[in-house]
């Protein structure tokens, strides 16, 4: 487990290192300096660089989960040295401020996991738990449905309605609206062209999701998507103006297939999504017998 973000708090660390020991069954190492704290970061930039350096180069670490997010992630990507994670393969788990990681490390070509952070997985749903783990271990869940229907565990999830209705594949990625919109001008943002592209957010107005997905679009960035997933928008709404109102008339607008209500982001609901996979979407006409979903077609598992 690292830390690359901000601080986190002891009580919320045991939380989510007894659900990884006790439910998934793995060992979990930390440094004795992982709750360190420098302001609003988990201690100096040279701290949390040497950690993350630790867990990439470490011969017998499978997966590297970030402890919470916050800001600081950024900071680190000049010298993450995605190779690190190669040998043997590794995933990175995490999601909010880790999307800045996820963006750098898929842009170099690596699946990871926009999945539960350390600091939530103790407020984190059973289904989404059992989730996590059939993704992680490349063993899908029982062939019953999940309450929200349709995909076993590790195979996909459901979204709850449909901006654009059609059909598309291609790679995922995405996370954070906010720090997508601030990798703009970077090295560090992949190419959307030929991706289904997944947002959430948390705490952001109408109109700064507007102004986020505008300058994505004004960039460039956006150009080449096949399809879009929207998750959740957690307190994303101002009175009476909503903030999936403003997402979902800005999607529209890219004339692709697109669909809404998945549940990841920043809800106990946070279903993991293999970023820098290939993947379907779903969005069903009106009609048609089928619920919009996302499903998870190849390159979901570390070998």
């Amino acid at each position: 487990m690292v830390a690359p973000s901000g601080p986190i708090e002891p009580e919320a660390l045991e939380r989510g290192i007894a659900v990884l020991r006790d439910e998934f069954g793995l060992e979990v190492r930390t440094r004795s300096d992982v709750t360190a704290r420098q302001r609003y970061l988990a201690g100096e930039d040279a701290r949390r660089l040497e950690e993350w350096r630790e867990a990439a180069s470490d011969l017998e670490t499978r997966a590297i989960f970030c402890a919470r997010g916050g800001y600081g992630a950024m900071r680190l990507l000049p010298r993450l040295e995605p190779a690190r994670l190669l040998h043997p393969p590794k995933w990175v788990v995490g999601f909010s401020d880790t999307t800045a990681i996820h963006a750098a490390l898929n842009r170099a070509g690596l699946v990871t996991i926009h999945g539960p952070l350390v600091s939530t997985l103790g407020r984190t749903t059973q289904e989404a738990r059992d989730h996590l783990k059939a993704l992680l271990f490349g063993r899908p869940g029982p062939a019953a449905p999940l309450p929200r229907g349709g995909l076993p565990p590790g195979l996909g999830c459901i979204g709850s309605g449909v901006i654009r209705p059609g059909r598309a594949s291609g790679t995922l990625l995405g996370g954070s609206l906010t720090l997508l919109a601030h990798l703009c001008g970077t090295p560090w943002l992949p190419s959307m062209a030929g991706a289904v592209l997944f947002l959430e957010d948390v705490d952001e107005k109408p109109y700064r999701l507007d102004r986020y997905l505008t300058q994505l679009r004004l960039s460039g960035a956006l150009d080449g998507v096949r399809a879009v997933c929207v998750g959740h928008l957690t307190g994303c709404d101002d009175g009476e103006q909503r903030g999936a109102d403003t997402v979902r008339e800005l999607v529209r607008a890219l004339g692709v297939p697109a669909i809404e209500g998945l549940p990841a982001g920043h809800e106990p609901e946070n279903f993991a999504l293999p970023l820098g996979s290939v993947v379907a979407v779903v969005a069903p006409a009106p009609g048609e017998p089928v619920p919009p979903q996302l499903v998870f077609e190849q390159g979901t598992v570390a070998t």
